[in-house]
């Protein structure tokens, strides 16, 4: 049996995850119903977890402010990420730099996997994790084979999926990207929590255009 530490991680692990997967089946459409699919299909066993070295990053510092504003669109869901803050391992894309994305940019920038090799689960081809964005930022263009949706649990952020301008998305708005299209995000006062899914092609690494 697992000591009751590791018992207790799964345990709050599994539950946000439940809670994600739930937030999704509620806004139901093609996107969100192909994401819970391919969630469904994951493993998630306790011979199947991975505790993690828990990692902070100056973007984490808006963590709370984010929660605050979760809170509004899914207070359940919001209460199992204050749960889970202190385990999550917090990494950046090895190739961005304040020289490519602007300066500023690293402070102000961070992502966690919940699912993925750098996650507490590895998953079948399949990423599930958390993005950050600091006010003020832009993730500029980019693409990747894998097909993305993203669930901003944030309000005030602004995307583009080519060939289209910006579009301010609401909190709750679901954001999905076919694969290789060119996609980016704005921030203005109002930092970014969402959640991220990669439902397949997850080796092919994002491309700056």
């Amino acid at each position: 049996m697992l000591p009751i530490a590791d018992q207790n991680s799964i345990s709050t692990v599994r539950h946000l995850i439940a809670l994600i997967q739930q937030g999704l089946e509620s806004r139901p459409s093609g996107a969100t119903k192909n994401v819970v699919s391919r969630l469904k299909q994951q493993s998630l066993g306790e011979a199947d977890f991975v505790a993690q070295v828990p990692k902070t990053l100056p973007v984490t510092s808006q963590w709370q402010a984010c929660i605050s504003e979760a809170q509004k669109i899914d207070s359940a869901l919001a209460t199992q990420l204050g749960e889970i803050q202190p385990m999550l391992k917090w990494q950046q894309t090895s190739s961005y730099s304040d020289d490519v994305m602007g300066n500023g940019f690293l402070a102000n920038y961070g992502w966690a996997e919940l699912i993925g090799p750098s996650g507490f689960f590895a998953g079948d081809d399949f990423l599930l994790g958390l993005l950050m964005l600091g006010p003020n930022r832009h993730y500029r263009d980019h693409n990747h084979a894998a097909p993305e949706l993203y669930w901003p649990l944030t309000p005030n952020s602004q995307w583009r999926s080519a060939p289209e301008g910006f579009a301010e998305k609401a909190a709750g708005e679901i954001i999905w990207h076919e694969p290789f299209q060119i996609h980016s995000t704005k921030t203005f006062e109002q930092p970014l929590l969402a959640v991220w899914v990669w439902t397949k092609d997850v080796g092919t690494p994002a491309r700056l255009v």
